[in-house]
């Protein structure tokens, strides 16, 4: 891996828009993203990264529960959309500022549902779709009473929901309505009355380096 002063340095450089030269090179950053946003946003951020940094990507693709542990175990060095969390920052430099401001959390329900969600109360008897290792809200987060099933890509929750598997999915608002677009299932999905909206602030972040 990389030494943590240089990424630091090129860091606050790429964020602050301000371009000393660079003292060495780097040759290479791993980087990992959802096989299917390698077109994305995410991706975009990254290569935009890479051009300031004068470099090129190395892109490992997995899910993100598995990015989250290549990121802790030193396999990549950057990921993108992570929630800034205390157990994460064990591991991960979080970079400000962020890309993105905010974005609400909902509750995907088939068509014709959206009332089946109305309050934080009306999750207790449903069963819920997540994805691995992921944060949505504190509250949420950890509540143990509710019935959570989660999968390593959340395509598979809105898979089980279009089958009557799962009652509701729980994803953020904007890439969740994405994904049901590319799944071809828009018409099939909307989304509950109940949702949860906060600063979230989803920011790029770096592996720390091992000890």
């Amino acid at each position: 891996m990389k030494s943590l002063s240089l990424v630091c340095f090129f860091l606050w450089s790429l964020f602050l828009w301000y371009a000393p030269a660079p003292v060495m090179a780097i040759d290479a950053l791993s980087v990992s993203v959802a096989e299917e946003k390698n077109n994305g946003l995410s991706a975009e951020i990254l290569q935009a990264i890479a051009k300031k940094l004068d470099t090129r990507l190395v892109f490992l693709y997995a899910p993100f529960a598995r990015r989250l542990y290549m990121m802790k175990s030193g396999t990549i060095d950057l990921m993108t959309g992570l929630l800034k969390r205390p157990e994460r920052e064990e591991y991960i430099y979080f970079i400000q500022p962020p890309y993105r401001l905010g974005s609400d959390t909902v509750f995907f329900v088939p068509g014709g549902k959206s009332a089946l969600i109305q309050t934080y109360d009306d999750l207790y008897p449903l069963s819920i779709g997540t994805t691995l290792e992921s944060k949505y809200f504190l509250r949420f987060d950890g509540d143990n009473t509710l019935n959570k099933e989660p999968v390593s890509n959340v395509s598979f929750n809105f898979k089980k929901l279009l089958l009557g598997r799962l009652d509701t999915v729980i994803y953020a608002e904007g890439p969740g309505i994405e994904k049901i677009h590319k799944m071809g299932m828009a018409d099939k999905i909307e989304m509950a009355q109940f949702r949860f909206s906060h600063e979230k602030k989803p920011i790029s972040a770096f592996q720390k380096n091992p000890l």
